[in-house]
């Protein structure tokens, strides 16, 4: 894999120690467009990622309304990693990312029900669709800055599951995505 491609393969079935790879055996790489097809998720590299005119840009050109920058340390396994949302959840709104410093893990519900795990370093951007299964992890790094952009601040709110299947945002998810009939 590139360093400017996006790092994604099949998660294993372990869930001790979330900032090993975790890859299957034998690996299961996926390219940015499979991931895309699998899940909605988009990803993008900027070169410019601790530039703050290009950060106002970003935000401008997408129409969010907030932005911020959350920064994740500490050694894994500790109570950082339950504040980094390694539970599984989705979101009523887009969730845009990108990391300004660090590295860490997203892992994302594939149309199958299996999880894809996403290594992001620095300049790697992503954007997960609203109603989306997700959940973050660091990895040995044990450090990352995230750039934040919101479109609606108001409804930011993590939904869990089983609760969160029946939510409207889940369920038209799952239809854009074919998991569902119209």
């Amino acid at each position: 894999m590139s360093e400017d491609s996006l790092r994604a393969w099949y998660r294993d079935s372990i869930e001790e120690h979330p900032e090993e790879l975790h890859q299957t055996d034998p690996p299961e790489f996926l390219t940015q467009e499979e991931v895309f097809v699998k899940t909605g998720v988009t990803y993008w590299r900027e070169e410019k990622y601790n530039d703050e005119e290009r950060l106002k840009e970003l935000k401008e050109e997408g129409g969010y309304k907030s932005s911020d920058f959350l920064e994740i340390r500490g050694e894994v396994g500790t109570e950082n990693m339950e504040r980094m949302s390694y539970k599984e959840h989705l979101h009523e709104d887009s969730e845009i990312r990108m990391v300004t410093a660090g590295s860490i893990f997203f892992e994302v519900r594939s149309c199958d029900g299996r999880w894809i795990r996403l290594h992001l370093r620095e300049g790697d951007l992503i954007n997960l669709p609203p109603g989306i299964y997700h959940r973050g992890a660091l990895d040995k790094g044990d450090y990352c800055k995230l750039y934040r952009l919101f479109l609606d601040i108001s409804e930011w709110k993590a939904f869990y599951p089983p609760e969160a299947d029946t939510l409207p945002v889940r369920i038209q998810y799952q239809k854009e995505m074919g998991f569902l009939a119209s």
